[in-house]
C-alpha cells in the first residue's frame, strides 16, 4: 500500500514481460522518439512516426535504421492496435467518436493499411514499436461491452500490452527516448 491507497490485484491481467519490453526499448539505434497518443486523432501519431523516420532516413543522411520510432497508445489511442474484426464487429469507430476524438469513416481498422508508410504494418517493418495500454483497452471494452481479454486478443501483431502507458513513458524516457505528445 502506497499513500494511503490499496494495491491493485493483477491477478487476472497476463503477466507483463518487463524483459521483453526493455529488450525492445534497448535495442541499438541512435536517435529514439518516443510518440504519447492519447486519441486515435485520424491516426496522427503513425504520421509523426513517418515523418521523422524519413527525416533521419534521408533528410539528416543518417540513413535507414538510425532512429527508432515507439508509439505509446493510451486513452482511446489503444483503437489504433485493435483488428479489424474489432473494428467491425464492436463498434470501435463509433465509440472513439462518443468521446470527441477523431476518425473517419470505418470498415475495418483504416490504420492498418493506410497512406503508403503511414499504416501500422509499414512502420513496423521500418523497426517501429508499438506498446498499448492495457488501463485504457479495460477501457474502451467496458465502453463497448466486452470484457478486458476479449479486447485484447484483437490487439495486432507485434504490439505490446504494457501495464500503463504513463508507465511505459517514463521507462522510454529512461532509455533515452524523447518524448512528443501526438494527438493534433
Amino acid at each position: 500500500m502506497a499513500a494511503g491507497l490499496p494495491l491493485r490485484s493483477s491477478a487476472a491481467a497476463p503477466a507483463f514481460d518487463r524483459a521483453a519490453f526493455e529488450r525492445r526499448a534497448r535495442l541499438p539505434f541512435a536517435h529514439r522518439q518516443a510518440f504519447a497518443s492519447p486519441l486515435v486523432a485520424d491516426g496522427a501519431v503513425l504520421g509523426f512516426m513517418d515523418n521523422s523516420l524519413a527525416a533521419y532516413d534521408g533528410g539528416f543522411g543518417d540513413g535507414p535504421n538510425s532512429l527508432h520510432t515507439a508509439a505509446v497508445l493510451y486513452r482511446t489511442g489503444v483503437a489504433l492496435a485493435l483488428d479489424d474484426d474489432a473494428w467491425r464487429t464492436l463498434g470501435i469507430a463509433d465509440a472513439i467518436r462518443a468521446t470527441g476524438d477523431r476518425v473517419g469513416a470505418a470498415d475495418g481498422n483504416p490504420f492498418v493499411r493506410g497512406p503508403h508508410g503511414r499504416s501500422i504494418g509499414d512502420l513496423q517493418a521500418r523497426n517501429a514499436s508499438f506498446f498499448v495500454c492495457r488501463n485504457a483497452l479495460g477501457d474502451l471494452a467496458r465502453r463497448v461491452s466486452v470484457t478486458s481479454a476479449q479486447l485484447e486478443a484483437h490487439v495486432l501483431p507485434g504490439m505490446m500490452i504494457v501495464p500503463a502507458g504513463v508507465a511505459a513513458v517514463n521507462a522510454l524516457q529512461e532509455e533515452r527516448f524523447t518524448l512528443f505528445i501526438a494527438s493534433a
